[in-house]
């Protein structure tokens, strides 16, 4: 709902509410600026006289580094309303901002003391120690040049209507590590080996290695405290509120896993809703065994807007379960889309927690999703309930992460060694960092549109295997075959891992393949993904040709992010904005 009124706000003074959106994004960034500054500063002063207790005192429960962090997430919220924290993206409002200002400031001190100080005893000694604080301060002042050449000098902008200029950007970037590698060089010679700071042979090898990752990592804390928002309307969300419902199906075709009874089928279904459906409800909250875990953007079991709307099947990974990408679900939704994402009886989260499983999993996924098709139009064709009327039948896709990018291979291809799971009514299919394990020639059999995504930093299912070979193998003749690689993004960043309380996701896994430092902020991710996803599915479903020209390689060349992009199209690209 606050979307919404910020959008009628927006509308209705838009040079007063753009400029208020924009400061808060100016003063909250520099919060977290502020807060790095400090957080590493601190530090570094008792490791320039190398102070073991002092640097233990600052650590210290309740101590000078949780005081910062404190003072950070107050700093960040009070330049801001809860409209601009929608606006730029945040999930919760104030409180969002000023929670991840918090960590984003925690997580790149420390991850950036790891980069640039030495653990080897002798680095505390002599010259050794003479060279360690001038490595310190070149890098700290090649942090903050990388950090303003990307939040205030290119998102800042950006957001207030005036671009960004990459080429300079990029420039700016360049010398600032060029600086500092002369600076590092004459300062250290050759010591800077004996720092141990890279595995890599050889000072250049090692500075180079040590340079890649500061620049890395400050430009990753600008796109999370200084949050992007530079690929346009379709990367961001769509005009209708988004309404969510829980459905407890069985489907009597299949017995449980457990041996007795039907097969379970549980869905979560996200729908277009409208502004008076929402009005004074509060936003839904994800739930696992009755604990809360994440705000969410949809609104639980409000009335919907009048269909018809395509519909977008989508299959969870390994292990996750119904609502572990509400992101792109909850994203297709306000852009008119209904969505269905079922658990994969014995291959959820819960499930697994509970010792159940199911052996037959890589079968019972397909016919999940083509039961869920199957009761979902049932449901559009039933006077009274109420999806009645709400589904295109003739515009299906289907989207899923990992072994439901996977599943919806199998759903989109002919035969394979599983068998034959073809669903003639899914007319495209979009999978984010599938498990392609199947032969060349049975990704040769899936003629729909699809458009395959992955991450540069996925050692799950690694993308020249599971991304770039499946799209190789697709034959011609598809309105678009597309695959995107995104950069620094892992296997879970496909998935709202992120978005999970600390102490919750120790538990799941899979923090260290998904979230910030070392990985693209996840937000930001979700942004790219999403452009893909809608544009996509508006090219192929709805024959939008500006949604088909968006997606053309040459409308990208300059986007942040994307390591490389390629399409096949059946037609040729038509322009467009």
């Amino acid at each position: 709902m606050r979307r919404l009124l910020a959008a009628v706000i927006l509308l209705a003074a838009p040079a007063a509410r753009a400029d208020h959106t924009v400061g808060c994004l100016v003063r909250s960034g520099k919060a977290g600026v502020r807060c790095l500054a400090a957080y590493t500063g601190a530090i570094e002063r008792c490791r320039r006289t190398v102070d073991v207790a002092c640097e233990t005192a600052l650590r210290a429960p309740g101590g000078t580094l949780d005081r910062l962090v404190a003072q950070a997430d107050a700093a960040s919220r009070v330049p801001c309303t809860a409209a601009d924290a929608d606006v730029l993206g945040y999930v919760g409002g104030l409180a969002d901002v000023g929670l991840r200002t918090r960590q984003a400031c925690g997580d790149f001190a420390e991850d950036l003391l790891a980069i640039g100080y030495s653990a080897r005893p002798g680095a505390s000694t002599g010259r050794l120690l003479r060279c360690q604080r001038a490595v310190a301060a070149r890098l700290r002042r090649l942090r903050g040049r990388v950090i303003e050449a990307f939040g205030p000098g290119c998102f800042v902008p950006a957001l207030a209507g005036r671009g960004c200029a990459r080429g300079r950007r990029d420039h700016r970037v360049a010398l600032a590590r060029a600086d500092a590698r002369r600076g590092i060089l004459d300062d250290c010679g050759p010591r800077f080996a004996a720092l141990g700071l890279a595995p890599e042979p050889g000072v250049a090898a090692q500075l180079d290695d040590v340079l890649d990752r500061v620049v890395d990592r400050a430009r990753h804390f600008a796109e999370s405290v200084y949050p992007p928002h530079t690929l346009g309307p379709t990367a961001e969300p769509g005009p209708f509120p988004v309404g969510v419902q829980t459905l407890a199906l069985v489907d009597p075709s299949r017995t449980d896993v457990t041996g007795s009874g039907p097969r379970p089928v549980t869905i979560e279904v996200y729908y277009p809703s409208t502004p008076a459906a929402v009005a004074g409800v509060p936003h839904d909250i994800a739930e696992v065994l009755g604990v809360a875990v994440a705000p969410t953007p949809a609104f639980r079991d409000v009335a919907r807007a009048p269909g018809p709307f395509p519909l977008v099947l989508f299959s969870h990974g390994n292990g996750g379960i119904r609502f572990q990408s509400i992101f792109l679900c909850a994203h297709l939704a306000s852009h008119g889309y209904v969505v269905a994402s079922p658990d994969h009886r014995g291959d959820t989260f819960v499930d697994l927690l509970m010792g159940l499983s199911d052996p037959q999993g890589a079968m019972n996924r397909p016919l999940d999703l083509r039961f869920v098709t199957d009761r979902m139009l049932a449901f559009d064709a039933a006077p009274g309930n109420f999806f009645a009327d709400l589904i295109d039948a003739a515009r299906i896709a289907a989207t899923g992460h990992s072994f439901g990018g996977f599943t919806d291979f199998l759903i989109a291809g002919g035969a394979s060694p599983l068998g034959t799971f073809t669903d003639p009514r899914v007319r495209a299919i979009f999978p984010m960092a599938p498990a392609a394990v199947f032969a060349d020639a049975f990704f040769a059999t899936i003629t729909v549109p699809t458009l395959i995504v992955g991450g540069t930093l996925d050692t799950t299912v690694p993308f020249a295997a599971n991304q770039q070979r499946p799209f190789e193998a697709l034959p011609a003749g598809a309105l678009l075959d597309g695959l995107a690689e995104l950069t620094d993004v892992g296997h879970f960043t496909f998935s709202d891992l992120c978005e999970v309380p600390r102490n919750l996701s120790a538990v799941i896994g899979g923090f260290d393949e998904a979230c910030q430092p070392r990985h693209l902020p996840w937000r930001y991710a979700h942004r790219i993904v999403n452009f893909f996803a809608l544009n996509f599915f508006d090219a192929v479903l709805k024959g939008d040709p500006a949604a088909l020209a968006r997606l053309a390689p040459a409308k990208l060349t300059h986007a942040d992010e994307i390591t490389s992009y390629q399409t096949r199209q059946a037609v040729a690209d038509r322009g467009g904005p």
